[in-house]
Order: structure tokens, then C-alpha cells, then sequence
């Protein structure tokens, strides 16, 4: 489900791409702690996004239970 006025930290999409980000400026930082902490940075964003994505999934699951038709029980 995509909302107009969801911030990218709001949807799995955009905590993966902040996440990519992340890990591009841990690739490229010179310091040693910088890199660390972009890396952790990178490693919460990926979380997040996992964390989203499956309950956007569970959701997106019991709503098609809820609008599915109902299934006819065959009878003997």
C-alpha cells in the first residue's frame, strides 16, 4: 500500500534506500568510528524496513480475508 503523504521512513522502500545510502558513506568514511556508526545506521534501516514489510504483508493479508468471497462448503 503506497500513501502520497508517507515519509520514506514510513515505507520498507525508503528505510532500504536509506539504509543503501548509509552503507555508501560507511564505504567511503575515513574515520574509523564515522564508519562504524554509518554501518549501525545502515544495519537499524535494513531492521526497520524488514520490520515494515512484514507487517504490510499481514496486513495486506487479512484485508484480502476480509474482502475475499466466501468459499462454498461442499456437502456429502
Amino acid at each position: 500500500m503506497s500513501w502520497p503523504w508517507r515519509k520514506p521512513e514510513d515505507s520498507a522502500d525508503g528505510c532500504r534506500a536509506f539504509a543503501a545510502s548509509d552503507r555508501e558513506r560507511a564505504s567511503s568514511a575515513a574515520n574509523g568510528q564515522v564508519r562504524a556508526t554509518f554501518e549501525r545506521s545502515a544495519q537499524a534501516w535494513s531492521a526497520r524496513a524488514s520490520l515494515l514489510k512484514r507487517l504490510e504483508t499481514s496486513f495486506d493479508a487479512r484485508v484480502a480475508s476480509l474482502t475475499a468471497p466466501d468459499e462454498e462448503i461442499p456437502r456429502s
